[in-house]
């Protein structure tokens, strides 16, 4: 029984350890600046911006693939710029503005997370 708690309080470490490298969709290690701006994404974005084949009406576009993309849903080109305008400002009224509840550092981890899906 020693054992498997044993692996179990192993496997919680291992796991919970911060600013150990954790893997994109595509299996390639994130920054840790992406992996707190995945910890931003799952607090803040992913209610409405997930992939969800059950879910009658889309909410929001899922952001997987953001920066392959030639142009944002303002028309704007996709920079890192441009995307963090539309976090901070909420282009349209179903999208809040950010500017008050994320610092400019969250933004840019978030940016960064984006980057990789």
């Amino acid at each position: 029984m020693l054992g498997r708690t044993s692996l179990i309080v192993f496997a919680v470490l291992v796991v919970s350890v911060p600013g150990s490298a954790q893997l994109s969709r595509e299996g390639t290690s994130l920054s840790e600046r992406a992996v707190k701006g995945r910890k931003v994404f799952e607090d803040r974005c992913y209610v409405c911006h997930q992939k969800d084949s059950n879910r009658v009406k889309e909410i929001a576009p899922a952001l997987d693939g953001l920066f392959k993309r030639n142009q944002l849903v303002t028309g704007k080109p996709v920079t890192a710029e441009n995307v963090k305008e539309i976090i901070k400002m909420g282009p349209t009224p179903n999208m809040p503005a950010f500017r008050y509840t994320l610092s400019d550092p969250e933004i840019d981890d978030l940016i960064e997370f984006l980057k990789t899906k």
